[in-house]
């Protein structure tokens, strides 16, 4: 338990990077460069990452779970290790193929050789992706530093290379190179610390147990990443400028949930492998907990102050977001919801092929809404299929979990109840905030203040949230800790 708990002080260190780093950029990058520009990034970018998704061959969940179950078997380690490599060597060869043809297909959405040849160099140096080994040998330490190192270059590059609204070609740059900045370094330490060698490898014995996840992987990204996509098909580049802001802000805020899950996820399987099922339970029990204790308020504080985030985020020329933004308010709870079903039970207890039954009639809808709505209603139209596509999704793993998984409590009522009951109290503390308050810098601030407080108040002194209580005590341990220290 005590490696649980320091793994989530890592994980959580590195998802306030993620969304502490960005809420940095954003409001810079959105006041020098136009809508149009950051479309056209957007664009790019999805496109390249799918691209990504395609080479990685469903090898990052697949080899984060077996890298789990042998990480106390080194030369079995060693030698699943090699085989994976090489199978993302050979995958990523084939889809650079698959590359070059789509950029001749869609070139004129592109019109930029100078953002293509970043994606491209992205695309060559993603051929030795191993994050899943890091990954699935919890080395969280390792990942937290290198990722925020990274990032924080990134930020500083934003800030001293990004004058003008052309320099849109050079913030790809920057968000491709640090990709690539953590992908080298993921490099040398595996080979640093694994012996690799591609001699007499059966990398073949994996393709069966791969393609489910595979799919599962090219499927899922069809909501995550060619969302953009999709709706630049059928709009303009501003279209998707105020669409990609949008999503990034719930999607950063989701962030903080749903990387928990990898925190839980290699302890979860451990506990199948060992059989231990009440054990697998306390797991998900907590992890479950976390979600909803947190995602609830989230939801609750986009919808409320929609409009100051995006006043003060991405700046007056993006006020037509604000109507995504609150459309997409739920946002945080449906996905890390669905990331929970999906991983921590589905996948865990292998039972891939249900959660990729789901993925794709999800995706069928979800390409039909986005280019229906979008035609019709550009961004907006773009907000509304997402969400109605994770609300199907949510009830389809919700099916299959209940059908599979009678012996696991999925779902805590109690705490959502609880969570319900301290973001009901927000709509009056935000009410009059804006009421007395007229800028909203000030009613950003402040009302995320106060809404914390009242929000922890309630959960830990009032309701007595079991796991706020554990919060609790853990935070007032580590501060007698620290206080010992400096102190005594």
């Amino acid at each position: 338990m005590s490696s649980i708990k320091r793994n989530l002080v890592y994980n959580f260190i590195l998802s306030v990077s993620q969304v502490f780093l960005p809420l940095l950029s954003i409001p810079y990058i959105s006041r020098v460069l136009t809508p149009a520009g950051i479309g056209e990034v957007s664009f790019i970018d999805s496109f390249t990452f799918y691209f990504i998704s395609i080479a990685e061959f469903g090898i990052v969940v697949y080899g984060m779970r077996e890298v789990a179950r042998l990480r106390n078997e080194p030369e079995k380690k060693e030698k699943l290790v090699s085989e994976l490599l090489l199978l993302h060597i050979i995958s990523s060869s084939f889809t650079l193929v698959l590359y070059g043809v789509a950029v001749y297909f869609i070139w004129s959405k592109i019109h930029d050789i100078r953002i293509l040849y970043f994606s491209l160099s992205f695309l060559i140096v993603n051929f030795f992706a191993c994050e899943w080994y890091f990954l699935g040998m919890e080395k969280f330490r390792y990942i937290t530093f290198r990722s925020v190192l990274c990032r924080v270059l990134g930020l500083v590059s934003i800030y001293i290379l990004i004058k003008q609204p052309s320099d849109y070609f050079i913030y790809y740059a920057i968000i491709a190179s640090s990709a690539m900045l953590n992908s080298l370094w993921n490099n040398y330490l595996l080979f640093k610390e694994v012996s690799v060698s591609f001699k007499n490898t059966n990398w073949k014995r994996h393709i069966p147990k791969l393609r489910i996840t595979y799919f599962i992987s090219l499927v899922y990204g069809i909501t995550l990443i060619l969302d953009n996509v999709l709706l630049r098909i059928v709009s303009t580049a501003s279209a998707v400028g105020y669409y990609a802001f949008s999503v990034k802000i719930v999607r950063i805020s989701t962030t903080l949930l749903s990387d928990s899950l990898q925190v839980f996820f290699p302890r979860i399987v451990y506990f199948i492998r060992q059989n231990n099922r009440k054990k697998v339970q306390l797991m998900i029990t907590l992890n479950l907990q976390l979600l909803i204790l947190f995602s609830v308020p989230i939801c609750a504080g986009v919808f409320l102050l929609a409009e100051p985030l995006v006043i003060i985020f991405l700046g007056e020329q993006f006020i037509p977001a604000t109507g995504n933004l609150r459309i997409l308010a739920a946002f945080p709870l449906l996905k890390s919801y669905n990331h929970f079903l999906s991983k921590q039970v589905l996948i865990s207890h292998n039972r891939e092929r249900l959660y990729l039954n789901g993925l794709v009639v999800t995706s069928v809808v979800f390409v039909f809404l986005m280019l229906f709505l979008s035609y019709k209603y550009a961004d907006s139209g773009a907000s509304y299929a997402i969400m109605l596509a994770e609300i199907l999704l949510l009830l389809i793993n919700y099916y299959y979990v209940r059908k599979t998984s009678t012996d696991l409590q999925v779902f805590d009522l109690r705490t959502f109840i609880h969570a319900l009951v301290g973001a009901s109290l927000f709509i009056p503390v935000v009410y009059l905030i804006r009421k007395l308050i007229p800028s909203p810098l000030p009613v950003l601030i402040i009302s995320m203040g106060s809404c914390f407080f009242v929000y922890v108040i309630i959960q830990a002194f009032v309701i007595r949230n079991n796991f706020m209580l554990i919060l609790k005590d853990v935070f007032i341990r580590r501060c007698k800790k620290l206080w010992s220290f400096f102190f005594n």
